[in-house]
């Protein structure tokens, strides 16, 4: 059917059709390139590029230093600052301070390394690997403590916790609380160890022993002032100073007077000993050698200064670090030199505290530098910040291990690389003579020397 509303259709030939529409394609191809070009004859608007620049690629050497600055944050002295003093790091512990406490004592013994903190809380370490072996508590948290000291007897295995008010005696297998004493005299120091008896001075101008196995305070000798430094232990001697300038030399099996000396002004640091004298540094500008028998002088070296650090006996050595000078090495024992006789000077801060090899280590506290020393030249061979570090102690003093605390209660054990590791670093070659123990008391670096029970 078809719409009429609707024009009709014309029928156009088949050629006729193609011609039109070949015409009716070329006229709007030519009016798309006219439009065209009218487009491109307008202006044309700026482009927004956005650019994305790629990262320089890290190189390699980029890469190794952040992996060695982050492997050496995580140590309280990391292995490329070992390295260089020549030692290697065998283990570091965890934390162990407990919360809201500070280090107080790091002491090393043959087989364990103990621990202190100043919430009363005690720990033992294995020496060989690090692993806890036990924590316990003395409930001393209000007390200071002084000392640590692992002392077995033939009877017994107990370890000594030392404070300001008396000594704590634990089980050193378990950790369990055996006894408590008290001190008649109360200690200003660390105490020295002479067989039973445990040495050390007061603030009412006393040297005391104290029997420590049984806990009983047995005699006691007057020097007057106050007794500061450690008492040190020679042989069967026992040497101390005090701040009113009386050096006194006793029997330490008896506590009877050998000799004394008194010095224009005080003595507040420990006395370095040897098997012939003893080193007194003085508040009266000098450094004191007495003959360690009778007392007498052999040599006076005069200073501009007050003298506040303790002189150090290391192998043939003498070493003190003498404001306005440096680090000073002495010859000990000197020929018709009664002046003494000075080897060198160093700029290294701090004192000495051990020998790796030929350089000495010297320990500054107040800046946490520690320095390699030539023991030939005083040259500094290597020097280093140890931010972290809260105590150090070298176990033995000479070619040791080193035991490192940080304020939060970490410990770091090293061993120096020219020696054959071992499990404990006790063996023969390195033993460590009982005159050369240190304990190492935070903050302060030193200690009295101290001969173990026989």
């Amino acid at each position: 059917m078809i719409d009429h509303t609707m024009p009709s259709v014309r029928r156009v030939p088949a050629g006729a059709k193609f011609a039109r529409l070949v015409t009716s394609a070329a006229c709007g191809a030519a009016l798309i390139a006219s439009a065209a070009y009218a487009q491109s004859a307008k202006p044309a608007a700026p482009a927004t590029t956005t650019v994305t620049t790629a990262a320089p690629a890290k190189s390699s050497a980029d890469t190794r230093k952040e992996a060695m600055a982050s492997l050496e944050a995580r140590y309280v002295c990391g292995p490329a600052s070992a390295d260089e003093f020549g030692l290697r790091i065998v283990w570091q512990t965890e934390p162990l301070v407990t919360r809201d406490a500070v280090l107080h004592i790091v002491n090393a013994s043959p087989d364990s390394v103990w621990f202190g903190d100043s919430s009363g809380s005690i720990v033992r370490l294995r020496r060989d690997n690090g692993e806890t072996v036990w924590r316990s508590s003395t409930f001393q948290g209000i007390e200071r403590m002084l000392a640590l000291e692992y002392l077995p007897t033939e009877r017994n295995d107990n370890v000594y916790v030392v404070t300001e008010l008396g000594s704590v005696i634990m089980d050193a297998a378990t950790g369990n609380l055996l006894k408590r004493t008290r001190f008649s005299q109360l200690p200003s120091n660390v105490p020295a160890i002479y067989g039973q008896t445990m040495i050390y001075g007061t603030n009412t101008g006393l040297s005391s022993w104290f029997l420590y196995a049984t806990g009983y305070n047995w005699r006691a000798t007057t020097l007057g002032g106050h007794v500061v430094a450690p008492v040190t232990i020679a042989g069967d001697i026992a040497i101390v100073g005090s701040t009113n300038g009386t050096v006194l030399a006793m029997d330490a099996p008896s506590a009877g007077i050998r000799w004394s000396r008194k010095l224009s002004a005080g003595v507040e640091t420990p006395i370095a000993t040897d098997s012939q004298a003893c080193y007194v540094a003085s508040h009266d500008q000098s450094l004191w050698a007495f003959d360690q028998m009778r007392g007498r002088v052999l040599w006076q070296y005069f200073t501009q200064t007050s003298l506040r650090n303790p002189p150090v006996r290391i192998a043939d050595g003498l070493y003190l670090q003498i404001p306005g000078e440096g680090l000073v090495s002495f010859t000990p024992l000197p020929d018709n030199k009664p002046d003494g006789e000075v080897l060198w000077k160093s700029k290294a801060p701090g004192n000495i505290i051990g020998r790796i090899d030929t350089n000495v280590m010297a320990w500054d506290r107040s800046t946490h530098t520690l320095s390699a020393v030539d023991v030939g030249t005083g040259r500094i061979v290597h020097q280093v910040i140890l931010p972290k570090v809260e105590a150090i102690q070298f176990s033995p003093m000479i070619d040791g291990d080193v035991f490192i605390a940080a304020k939060d209660g970490a410990v770091e054990r090293l061993e120096s690389l020219t020696r054959k590791p071992s499990n404990t670093g006790g063996d023969a070659k390195n033993a460590e003579p009982a005159s050369a123990r240190t304990t190492i008391v935070a903050p302060a670096v030193g200690g009295a020397s101290s001969k173990r029970p026989g």
